[in-house]
């Protein structure tokens, strides 16, 4: 029973193997009814010839079939979609403002209005903070040897950058 069953088996590996060599991938497209019947023809002339040791042959010729390494890695292989940008347009021919000095511009007022008081007949005390420190403002008084406060109108303090001279306000919301 045992011996029947090998030679079922070599059989099948003879037909596959016959298949993988005179398989359809050499019929021409155009004429799909002889290739058809050509195929036929090589298969059943293989399984005539098919012997034991043709096993071997039919082996060698799956391993033509075998991609090399390097087409398989490109198999999958990371491909992307994206598409570069234009590269920018070039800059404006430059100018002759281009080439004057940036002005300088006072830093943004470091303090922040925390209240005020106006005790009877004495002028307005404002109290300023910096972050955890606390300054009573005047009138008239300099802050850090920077700002100097210059005036109080219209519920704004007005503060003035020494080094460039420049006046900012700080909103107090109201009157002392």
């Amino acid at each position: 029973m045992t011996t029947k069953r090998s030679k079922i088996l070599i059989g099948i590996a003879a037909l596959v193997g016959a298949y993988i060599i005179f398989g359809p991938g050499e019929a021409p497209i155009a004429e799909p009814v002889k290739a058809a019947a050509a195929t036929r023809v090589h298969v059943h002339a293989a399984r005539a010839e098919a012997a034991p040791l043709d096993v071997g042959r039919a082996l060698a010729a799956l391993e033509k079939r075998v991609a090399l390494p390097t087409a398989a890695e490109a198999l999958f292989a990371a491909h992307s979609w994206y598409v570069a940008p234009p590269p920018p347009p070039p800059p404006p021919p430059e100018t002759a403002k281009s080439h004057a000095p940036a002005q300088p511009v006072a830093p943004p007022l470091p303090y922040d209005y925390m209240g005020s008081y106006l005790p009877d007949g004495a002028p307005a005390v404002f109290f300023l903070t910096r972050g955890d420190r606390v300054y009573d403002v005047h009138v008239g008084d300099t802050l850090d040897n920077t700002y100097s406060v210059d005036r109080f109108a219209n519920g704004q303090l007005t503060l003035t950058y020494k080094p460039l001279n420049v006046q900012q306000q700080l909103m107090t919301g109201g009157t002392p």
